[in-house]
């Protein structure tokens, strides 16, 4: 018997169902739903990202969207930083992470040891 949460990772490209997968699955195994999307945590750009609706994402809570102003820097450390609590809270609360979307970098800084080190850059808003 596993004492530790999973973490399942959804990656593709724009349009192919990573949404719905992953809202079935936060739906069936008491999950939320960590964005992995470089342009889907810009304020806006709904349709242009294909972002999750407001119905989908009445379904199961939605992290790291919708919360910088698209003129604001916001690189692979930042969401690494702003990801990696996130994941450890909902596995600490026994509820299921899933990470969901397109950019390959991103994910792949939650799964390996590969950044450079910390950025100097001024961190993201929350």
């Amino acid at each position: 018997m596993w004492n530790r949460v999973p973490l399942v990772v959804i990656l593709g490209p724009t349009g192919v169902g990573k949404t719905k997968l992953s809202l079935e699955l936060a739906k069936r195994f008491s999950g939320e739903i960590i964005s992995a999307d470089s342009m889907q945590v810009y304020k806006g750009l709904d349709v242009v990202t294909n972002k999750a609706t407001d119905e989908e994402r009445a379904v199961a809570p939605h992290h790291l969207l919708d919360f910088l102003d698209p003129l604001k820097k916001f690189t692979v450390v930042h969401f690494r930083n702003k990801a990696l609590p996130i994941i450890r809270n909902l596995q600490a609360e026994k509820k299921l992470p899933v990470v969901v979307g397109g950019t390959h970098y991103y994910i792949e800084s939650l799964l390996w040891d590969i950044l450079v080190e910390n950025e100097d850059a001024t961190p993201a808003d929350n």
